[in-house]
């Protein structure tokens, strides 16, 4: 049985503070959101630390291509609720058990995220130095 409640997010409503949003459609379905979006399923939390564990555990599977053989469609993927449900109950909802009773996983899955975005960062950076550079030189000619 589930213990997070599963539902497809309805614009008008408000978000509240402890939901993850699940995209569902395109080739990014499966990814955690902190926002929601048109095409979301919210999957309510009932604290700050259970929003963590199930963000970090859906962003872990979604990076993983976990969802990729679970989405249908030929010209727009999407996933179905039905799926995510069935998903969550037989695999993920395991994952998270595990991942609460072991949170170094979880400060791991961080720390790798932290670094990756200090990577693009300086190779961001590093391309607007050569930018810089190429126009420096090629230009004051």
């Amino acid at each position: 049985m589930l213990t997070n409640k599963v539902r497809t997010y309805a614009v008008h409503r408000p978000a509240p503070e402890t939901a993850v949003f699940i995209l569902n459609r395109g080739h990014n379905a499966g990814k955690p959101l902190r926002e929601p979006c048109p095409n979301c399923f919210i999957i309510y939390c009932g604290n700050q630390e259970e929003l963590e564990t199930v963000y970090w555990t859906f962003y872990s599977l979604w990076k993983n291509g976990f969802f990729h053989p679970y989405l249908c469609g030929s010209v727009i993927e999407m996933l179905r609720l039905f799926e995510l449900k069935k998903l969550l109950q037989n695999f993920i909802q395991p994952g998270i058990e595990k991942a609460t009773r072991n949170p170094e996983m979880i400060h791991k899955i961080k720390s790798i995220h932290e670094l990756e975005q200090k990577q693009v960062e300086q190779s961001r950076l590093l391309s607007q130095l050569r930018a810089a550079l190429i126009q420096k030189y090629y230009y004051s000619i």
